[in-house]
């Protein structure tokens, strides 16, 4: 259950996490608990202890580190290795620009159930690598393999075939440019073998193989990810994960947490991840290569991905580069209708086993019917029941006529989501995939297959997209599409006042790939006081494809 209750937690997204308590801080420095930080010693016992002694002080606490130094966070079993901060409030952890230099058999660090946490000033990095990437000399597209060779310091892939290389998302291969523009190609690695000494070849999963090695070539970048024994998670006796391997960092089940001054040179998943969780800020934050190194990625999955209830989250002043997945994904998980009792019904969690139900009274839920893909209302929860890990009775007011098993509930916003002066730098896929209404603001969009993404295609990630703003952003050679959404069907959208207003914003295309816009079964699109720069002889209609899509205006659009 959450801490507090709105309009109270919307209020308090407004205030500086030091307004929230009068009281001075104290200070717990990592130093006075052994913390060594030269890189070589494995500090996390001694940070840990300093966190553990932050978090029962009584009042606000800030742990400090020291400025120039290196942690160093080596293989540790329990918990995935992290630092945990659990059941804190009116916590600062304040890296002072220290390094946090982390084994990739683990993960950083830790929020649990914990509210007004500020993390800040740190740099994240792993040793060794959780990946290799090396030059292809061969690319075989009828027989579907490539050949590559290691680059100078990055390690020799493990060896393996179906037992080590599932097709499981670990598995996940991506190919990168000489000038380190991702080709938007990627694999699943169904095994490698070593065929002469130090030339590695790698066969795939799927049926789409000659179709993306068509996209790369010889000369290119393979980069494929390291197996690493991963630590063990940990649980409460209730269930719920109070670490887990998804993140650097990761946020579960907590209220008003600011990450801000944070960059992060690699991860072996995503960088920043967040579920079940209020009013996350991050401010200043940074997934990219390392600079003064040829890394071609700065992390194996998404960079930001923030799993939200009703008040959403801010991302601002921040960058995102080279990652093997989505840079921000902001969305709200499903709860599954699985019984009815007249007012009383019974929802399991739908989405990964990390995440548990978190429903409150007073909560307004968004109901959708996915077999006939249809909006179905929205309903108050006026008292709610735990049934186990992942379940839980909610009483609502009224239920709406048509409410099933199998259909989903999402939560309904009561904030919107802030994107604003957001720099994305070549990657794999999206660099904004949004569901809740919100605002994107003062961004540039460089080399990435999609710019702004709202869709649902599936049981898990909604909610129905709605009411996006796209203000004052500049989108250049996106390979796919600047803007793109889709819904199942018109009947799946509630009632709103339009689905994305795009106002001046600068468009710029060449190539002959990527489109301006693209929509399907989309109620209400404009694109307003915005121009396009078309550097290749298609023309400005040709940019745009939308089907089944109603009071589109895009007249606002002009060519330079």
């Amino acid at each position: 259950m959450r801490h507090t209750r709105l309009p109270l937690t919307a209020l308090l997204l407004l205030l500086p996490l030091a307004a929230l308590n009068a009281a001075e801080p104290r200070i717990f420095r990592v130093a006075d608990f052994g913390a060594v930080g030269d890189g070589q010693t494995d500090d996390r016992a001694a940070l840990q202890h300093a966190i553990d002694a932050a978090v029962q002080a009584d009042g606000p606490a800030v742990v400090r580190f020291e400025s120039g130094r290196v942690y160093r966070l080596a293989p540790h079993v329990p918990a995935n290795g992290m630092l945990i901060v659990a059941g804190a409030a009116d916590l600062t952890l304040d890296g002072a620009g220290a390094t946090l230099l982390c084994h990739p058999s683990n993960r950083i660090l830790a929020v649990y159930a914990s509210r007004r946490i500020e993390v800040r000033n740190l740099t994240l990095d792993y040793a060794p690598l959780p990946f290799t990437q090396g030059c292809m000399q061969t690319v075989d597209v009828q027989t579907g393999y490539v050949e590559f060779r290691p680059g100078a310091g990055y390690a020799a892939p493990v060896l393996g075939g179906e037992e080590l290389y599932r097709d499981f998302k670990d598995s996940d291969c991506v190919f990168v440019r000489a000038d380190g523009k991702f080709t938007h190609s990627w694999l699943r690695i169904r095994g490698i073998t070593e065929p002469s000494p130090g030339l590695f070849r790698c066969t795939f999963h799927g049926a789409n193989v000659a179709e993306q090695l068509r996209r790369t070539q010889v000369g290119d970048f393979i980069v494929v990810k390291m197996k690493y024994p991963q630590g063990e998670t940990l649980r409460t006796p209730e269930g719920r994960f109070i670490a887990t391997p998804v993140a650097n960092i990761n946020v579960a089940f907590s209220e008003q947490v600011l990450l801000k001054n944070i960059t992060s040179y690699a991860a072996p998943g995503m960088t920043f991840n967040a579920h079940g969780s209020e009013a996350i800020v991050l401010d200043h934050c940074a997934a990219i290569r390392k600079p003064g190194t040829d890394r071609l990625v700065a992390g194996q999955s998404d960079g930001c991905h923030l799993k939200s209830l009703t008040v959403m989250p801010r991302i601002l002043n921040s960058r995102f580069e080279a990652l093997m997945d989505d840079s921000i994904n902001v969305k709200i998980s499903a709860e599954r209708v699985e019984q009815l009792e007249g007012r009383r019904v019974l929802v399991a969690h739908n989405d990964i086993l990390y995440n548990d139900t978190v429903v409150d009274a007073g909560d307004e839920m968004e109901l959708y019917d996915p077999d006939s893909r249809s909006h179905l209302g929205f309903g108050t929860v006026t008292h709610v029941e735990p049934a186990g890990y992942r379940k839980a009775w909610l009483t609502f007011e009224n239920v709406p006529a048509g409410l099933g098993p199998g259909d989903l509930l999402y939560h309904r916003p009561v904030t919107p989501v802030e994107i604003r002066a957001v720099q994305f730098g070549s990657q794999l896929k999206t660099a904004i995939l949004v569901r809740p209404p919100g605002t994107i603001a003062d961004c540039t969009f460089e080399d990435v297959a999609y710019g702004v993404h709202a869709f649902v295609n599936g049981p898990i990630e909604g909610c129905m997209p709605r009411e996006i703003r796209v203000q004052n952003c500049t989108f250049r050679h996106n390979t796919v599409s600047a803007l793109a959404l889709s819904i199942p069907s018109p009947a799946a959208a509630p009632p709103n006042k339009f689905t994305l207003d795009v106002t001046g914003c600068r468009f710029v295309v060449g190539g002959k790939q990527g489109r301006l816009l693209s929509a399907h079964n989309i109620k209400g699109i404009s694109l307003r006081d915005s121009l396009v720069a078309i550097e290749d002889d298609r023309a400005l209609e040709s940019l745009i494809e939308t089907r089944n899509c109603s009071e589109v205006d895009v007249t606002g659009v002009r060519v330079e």
